[in-house]
């Protein structure tokens, strides 16, 4: 098989489990996206820069599942060793 090849599934609709919303239970998510911002400073670019992260929200009440949720580890998260 060729590494640039798709690796192809026998993956049947009824092996699967369905992902709803936390908050209301609705099972169609809409196409979001995160944005984060990078100082010029930090990249040695021009400008700061925009990086897109996409992600998924509720169709119904446009919430964000936590596995859908962006996550970022901070000095301050972190607990002292």
């Amino acid at each position: 098989m060729n590494q640039n090849e798709p690796i192809q599934m026998n993956l049947q609709l009824e092996q699967t489990t369905p992902v709803v919303c936390e908050e209301c239970g609705n099972d169609t998510f809409t196409r979001v996206m995160f944005l984060r911002r990078a100082s010029k400073f930090l990249t040695g670019a021009p400008q700061d820069t925009v990086t897109p992260i996409p992600t998924f929200a509720c169709a119904k009440c446009n919430y964000i599942n936590s596995e859908f949720q962006l996550k970022v580890d901070t000095i301050e998260d972190q607990e002292p060793e």
